[in-house]
């Protein structure tokens, strides 16, 4: 059946054949309901016979009809009719109760595959299988032969599928019968004439009548059965009426055709005698190639007036006869020389089948000197060609006015593969190609003014592999008719100067690194060079006070002062190991911090009344001021005082004798921040240093004779400590008027955890952690 229709149409086209089988059915079954209502049971009985009888003469029928028409698979569908009656009558194969017998499934499938392929090969173009369609035939013929003699006299108890399940399959192949009618009646290579409507006709007569056996079986239903059986009856007879209609519909197309005879006589004479001043090559042959009539052309062409054909035509119907005898004409181009001259003729041939012989009608057209324009352009159109695709760059003609791309160069297919295909797009305008989509290429071309050129940005596209391609777009508007507009689309490659670009800015960037990693060996060099020489520091004095205390014989007075500088050293060199074992435990993520609520006020003023008397030992003022008198907030006491010592032992250190440094606290509750400050008027920062103190070691003064001593990651691990506990460190200074280090916290609590005021437990368990932090006092950080 034709690809487009489906049920509902095909229901809809043949709704009087199924109105002719419901009639059918309706009649059969109100017969058999009045015979069962006045007692008439008798009536009721099959009539398997008189099946047989009427499926002999229709088969009779049938092949009569194929005799005449040469369709020898009519000849199929007699035999099948006889044969299906007689199998049918003796054995009801072909009932939907869940029994399958293999012996009628393997015949099945095999006529089912043979029917197909023989249908298939019915209505095919394909020679190599219209030339066998005869063995075919032949084969279904024996298959039909075959399984009747082995069903009667060789299996005699088959085996049996039995299951309830086996009904829809069953159903199923029930249902291939009026299928494949309606796809022979439907094709689009079959004439819907009265003979192929009688195959669709008897494939729904015999759906019904075993559907309606089936159903009478399971229902022990005595009308039923009565209308399967007169169903059956119709479905072996239907061609004892269809048979001599089709031959009626023969006849009187042929008094038709005979009365067209003269008609056509008169038309042939006119065309004749129109062909006499046409100016293209006319002929007409049968099959000995003689020659039936030619027009003058022909003759002046050919310079031939001898009785039969020339040898080039007749050699050309010779090499071509099968394809023209088949398709009924055939057109080609085919070359010849004579008198040393070459000539293209432009060659028509019809086939003509009368009842007595083949008739073929020749026409032919010279088109030598439009063939040599042909080439002459092809030519041309090759230059340009090969020079639209020698351009190493991406070139395509887009149309405004259809919204696609026409003609693209090599480079495009080479790189691209393919233009693209708008059917699957659901807006064909937001198809991309080149990286841009159609409505950008029309509003373009619908901007520019003809004749202008248009540049834009480069482009970045990607191609077939993925890789990168960079494009400088180009658009110029081409008129090609009235009305009608083109627009030359041309993407120079600027990929290798683009990379070449990013090539110098990853070699400058490349350069930076290697600066940079430069400055850093520098840096780790004068820090380890600094931390020798703070380690060594230390340890120095430790051994020169231990000497001392050996050479005054241990004498008390001089015991104590020594072992104060040993105790001194010994937080010194505590302090630096303690330093770099916490950054380094910060960076790799194994620094824990003990979240818990405090008072920040209490912390913060206890603090630093705990570092006063350093302070006073300088001559320093410490002025600490507040905005509130308590405020919990979560940190981690041990770094928080940590941060903090830090940054007043940084401000006391730069900080001269008279100064002063003042710590504040303030909040923003709207920000849900706290930030403490400290503040000295110590000697500042350079502004060229302030973006890169809290680096790690980093100094402002990295010489080892510098007035104060340090590491160089105090204030790294000031900001690194902040950062984990949510926090941040900023400062600001200016050099000789003083610097200020701003902590921030986030005034958010431990969930749960009520209000923890245990600082004194804190600073009774670590009594010496501000001589440690304070250590290097006289030294520097930064």
């Amino acid at each position: 059946m034709k690809s487009k229709q489906t049920i509902g149409t095909l229901i809809a086209a043949n709704g009087l054949i199924l109105l002719t089988l419901f009639i059918l059915f309706g009649l059969s079954y109100l017969f058999a309901a009045m015979a069962q209502s006045s007692g008439n049971e008798n009536l009721l009985e099959s009539n398997g016979v008189s099946t047989v009888v009427m499926a002999g003469l229709s088969a009779l029928m049938l092949f009569f009809y194929a005799s005449y028409t040469k369709k020898e698979y009519f000849a199929v569908l007699a035999f099948a009719l006889f044969f299906g009656s007689i199998i049918e009558y003796n054995n009801r194969f072909f009932l939907i109760d869940g029994n399958i017998s293999s012996i009628f499934l393997g015949f099945y499938l095999i006529m089912l595959i043979t029917l197909i392929f023989t249908m298939s090969a019915a209505f095919s173009y394909n020679e190599v299988i219209r030339v066998s369609m005869k063995v075919m035939v032949w084969s279904i013929l024996a298959i039909l032969l075959v399984f009747t003699i082995l069903n009667y006299y060789v299996f005699k108890e088959a085996v049996v599928f039995r299951d309830s399940s086996l009904m829809v399959f069953e159903l199923i192949m029930l249902a291939t019968v009026p299928v494949l009618g309606g796809w022979y009646y439907h094709t689009f290579f079959t004439k819907k004439n009265v003979m192929n409507l009688s195959v669709y006709y008897t494939s729904l007569l015999y759906f019904a009548a075993v559907f309606t056996e089936s159903a009478a079986v399971e229902l022990s239903d005595s009308r039923l059965l009565f209308v399967a059986d007169r169903l059956m009856l119709f479905t072996y007879s239907t061609f004892l009426v269809f048979v001599p209609v089709a031959f009626y519909r023969i006849i009187k197309e042929k008094d038709a055709l005979i009365l067209k005879t003269n008609e056509l006589k008169q038309n042939l004479f006119m065309f004749f005698k129109s062909a006499e001043y046409n100016e293209n090559i006319t002929v007409f042959v049968n099959s000995k190639y003689e020659i039936l009539y030619a027009n003058a052309k022909y003759k002046q062409f050919f310079n031939h007036y001898r009785k039969y054909l020339d040898s080039y035509l007749s050699g050309y119907i010779r090499e071509k006869y099968e394809v023209i005898k088949y398709n009924m004409n055939y057109s080609a181009s085919m070359k010849l020389e004579m008198e040393g001259k070459q000539y293209i003729l432009d060659v028509d041939v019809v086939y003509l089948e009368q009842d007595t012989e083949e008739i073929f009608c020749i026409t032919a057209k010279d088109i030598t000197v439009i063939r040599a324009m042909q080439e002459s352009l092809e030519r041309s159109e090759y230059k340009y060609r090969s020079f639209f695709n020698l351009i190493p760059d991406f070139i395509f003609l887009y149309d405004i006015g259809k919204n696609r791309v026409i003609e693209a160069n090599d480079m495009v297919y080479n790189d691209f593969k393919n233009i693209p295909n708008n059917r699957f797009v659901r807006n064909p305008m937001e198809e991309r190609f080149m990286g841009l989509s159609y409505r950008e290429l029309s509003d373009i071309g619908n901007k520019i003014q003809y004749g202008e050129i248009l540049k834009l940005d480069i482009l970045k596209v990607k191609d077939q592999k993925g890789q990168d391609v960079y494009v400088e777009p180009n658009f110029r508007l081409i008129s090609v008719e009235k009305d009608k507009w083109q627009m030359l689309v041309f993407l120079r490659n600027v990929t290798n100067s683009v990379k070449l670009h990013e090539l110098r800015i990853e070699n400058e960037a490349n350069i930076r690194k290697l600066y940079i990693a430069a400055e850093n060996e520098k840096m780790f060099n004068e820090f380890f060079a600094n931390m020798s020489h703070e380690l060594r520091t230390p340890i120095n004095v430790i051994l020169s006070a231990l000497d001392m205390m050996e050479i005054s014989g241990f004498d008390g007075e001089k015991v104590e002062k020594y072992a104060g500088l040993i105790r001194h050293n010994s937080y010194r060199l505590q302090r630096i190991v303690s330093n770099i074992l916490d950054i380094t435990k910060v960076d790799s993520g194994f620094y824990k911090l003990n979240m818990h609520n405090y008072d920040i006020v209490s912390f913060t003023e206890d603090t630093v009344m705990s570092i006063l008397h350093y302070a006073e030992n300088k001559g320093l003022k410490i002025i600490f001021d507040t905005e509130v008198e308590e405020h919990i907030v979560q940190f981690d006491l041990p770094s928080m005082e940590r941060v903090l010592l830090n940054l007043l032992s940084n401000a006391i250190k730069f900080t001269k004798d008279g100064g002063t440094i003042f710590v504040n606290l303030t909040m923003d509750e709207e920000a849900g921040k706290i930030f403490i400050d400290v503040k000295d008027t110590g000697i500042g920062i350079a502004p060229e240093n302030v973006d890169t103190i809290f680096d790690r070691f980093i100094q402002v003064n990295k010489s080892t004779t510098r007035d104060n001593e340090g590491t160089g990651i105090g204030l790294s691990i000031v900001k690194k400590l902040m950062n984990l506990m949510g926090g941040d460190c900023v400062v600001e200074s200016q050099l000789h008027v003083g610097t200020t280090f701003r902590l921030i916290l986030s005034d958010v609590r431990v969930p749960g955890e009520a209000d923890s005021g245990s600082i004194i437990d804190f600073y009774e368990k670590t009594t010496n952690r501000v001589d440690i932090e304070f250590s290097d006092l006289q030294t520097s950080d930064r």
